[in-house]
């Protein structure tokens, strides 16, 4: 039982007492614990053998012994009985961007609907209207929602990474495999993955082939050859896998990694040089070539190498002949997080905590940016408490050696397109971000209006979460975001690109628009506990997919300079 593992069942367990309408701390209480246990280095089934559990962050006796459950039976009597009192398919409902718990109990309560179909034949009988809350546009929303569920059934990013960390080590493990890796949409860093691929290297491919079908994860084997094979894992992803000898390594590699754009456009391009490519190698007059790494493959064919990010076959492999291909981003690059929430708001971390986690990434700055007071909900705060911790700030920042705390806010910009502090109080901030979290059914031009108000501010810094999407759960606001991206520009104003997985907003495509445009960047987490501030690299690969290079990018910068770009306004 791994820490992933266990982790998923704390989140069901958690989405099953939000069903049931138990008491709100409960299900937070498995919803953290599951989060801690998704990022801690530190192996859970250890933990339980030598009875140290309860160094994990927010595990108390309670949700120790119901780890040691899991990890000595595979099983929890209480998840057990928790799936018995709610219909299977309730927790599906939740997988409809805008269906929370609450509308899922009323569903049920009110028009005993326990499934997705059922759903659909509810509404559009035009019955859900009539119920409290729901009206004839989230009526529409839900049928259009449900339409978007079952277009294609994709996994979030940091799904798909834990699945596929689980089947790396698995496929490391076995002698026969000399090189493994993973290869596909996963390996390019799309925001979601219909299914997983994996290259490997052997001199005995069938024997491979034998022990990944029989793996203990393996819920059905769909197709098996002798050197690949298609399963379907207990956690409902599909996993492909070919095994070729080492010297093929690299080309199967290649060819599994790009899209079908951009391996076509590579297959001309290694014509218009007279040689042809294929996942087995490079041919030129008969005489075949195995590269050694990726960059001898694009040598080979006159050009500079793609990294896997941009490999989608747009522009990229003109400009990696022209000499236009970016230096993209690097995990190096990046000196500091600017988006982060601490238990002042609606974190879970002392700003201590905060600033020590940072310290260990290695990272010169972070901002402590806490909501401020028009979001209640998030313990938003006000003037006078906002004013004291600047005071905490700046005591820590004369004690810290090797960190530079930045007092920060997110402030709000409200459906009025105010913002929830007057300049006399976003003036005395480091760094000031704006964001919108309400409203959302405004109207594209005013929701358009209330991002270029902020802008204009000579005190906003960034622009968090731009787009306001949440992936699966919420479709983009109604969004000009061109013009966001002109006004970025013309004011100088950065837009961020949000690292946490269920968000990656900025999406790539607007990324690449504003770079071609000279907006600037801010690569965040949004963090709300020091174990998310690691989500830095679903950002990172977000940025790269849009082309950003280092000097895009704000928080890749000295702080000196960073500090000299704050007060470009004022």
């Amino acid at each position: 039982m791994t820490n992933w593992e266990v982790a998923q069942i704390f989140l069901e367990i958690a989405e099953l007492l939000d069903i049931l309408g138990e008491n709100p701390y409960k299900s937070r209480a498995y919803r953290k614990a599951a989060q801690v246990l998704q990022n801690i280095p530190l192996n859970v089934e250890q933990l339980a053998r030598e009875d140290g559990l309860k160094e994990i962050p927010g595990i108390g006796a309670a949700l120790e012994g119901k780890i040691k459950e899991l990890v000595a039976t595979g099983k929890l009597r209480y998840h057990e009985e928790l799936k018995k009192k709610v219909p299977q398919g309730l927790r599906e409902l939740l997988r409809i961007p805008g269906v929370g718990a609450k509308t899922v109990q009323l569903l049920y309560r009110n028009l005993n609907i326990t499934s997705m179909d059922e759903l659909v034949v509810a509404a559009k009988e035009q019955r859900l209207r009539q119920l409290p809350g729901i009206g004839k546009k989230t009526e529409e929303a839900i049928l259009k929602g449900i339409e978007w569920v079952r277009r294609e059934k994709r996994w979030p990013l940091h799904f798909a990474s834990a699945v596929a960390g689980e089947i790396q080590r698995f496929l490391e493990e076995q002698q026969e495999v000399v090189r493994v890796t993973a290869a596909g949409s996963y390996r390019r860093g799309q925001e979601t993955v219909g299914d997983l691929d994996f290259v490997a290297a052997s001199e005995d491919p069938p024997s491979v082939v034998q022990k990944f079908t029989g793996a203990p994860w393996v819920q059905e084997v769909l197709s098996e050859d002798e050197n690949k094979a298609t399963v379907l894992t207990r956690w409902e992803i599909q996993v492909d896998l070919l095994v070729v000898k080492p010297p093929y390594f690299i080309s199967a590699l290649r060819y599994f990694t790009g899209s079908p754009e951009h391996n076509a456009a590579l297959r001309q391009r290694a014509r218009d040089r007279d040689r042809e490519i294929s996942e087995y190698g490079i041919v030129k007059e008969g005489a075949a070539f195995y590269p050694e790494s990726e960059e001898e493959f694009f040598e080979l064919l006159g050009m500079r190498y793609i990294p896997p990010e941009l490999r989608e076959g747009q522009g990229e492999i003109e400009a990696a002949l022209n000499g236009t291909l970016p230096r993209l981003v690097e995990a190096e690059d990046l000196k500091g997080d600017l988006h982060v929430h601490s238990d002042w708001s609606d974190g879970v971390n002392t700003i201590e905590e905060l600033a020590a986690a940072a310290k260990r990434r290695g990272y010169s700055y972070l901002a402590i940016t806490d909501h401020t007071r028009s979001l209640s909900i998030a313990h938003g705060l006000d003037e006078e408490r906002l004013l004291r911790q600047r005071e905490l700030i700046d005591q820590m920042n004369r004690d810290l050696d090797g960190l530079h705390v930045l007092a920060g806010m997110e402030v709000e910009i409200l459906p009025n397109k105010d913002l929830d502090f007057d300049d006399r109080i976003l003036s005395e901030m480091d760094l000031v971000i704006a964001s919108i979290h309400s409203g959302f059914k405004q109207d594209r031009e005013t929701l358009t209006e209330r991002i270029v108000e902020a802008m204009r501010n000579e005190h906003i810094d960034i622009i968090g979460h731009p787009t306001g999407r949440l992936i699966g759960r919420r479709e983009p606001y109604e969004l000009d975001v061109s013009r966001v991206l002109e006004v970025a520009a013309e004011t100088g104003t950065a837009l961020e690109i949000n690292a946490s997985p269920d968000r990656l907003d900025l999406k790539d495509a607007y990324i690449r628009e504003g770079k071609s445009l000279g907006v600037k960047f801010a690569i965040n987490t949004d963090a709300h506990d020091v174990n998310f501030l690691d989500d830095i690299r679903y950002g990172l690969l977000t940025a790269r997919r849009g082309w950003a290079e280092a000097e895009d990018v704000i928080n890749t910068w000295p702080l000196p300079k960073l500090k000299r770009w704050l007060n470009k306004k004022t």
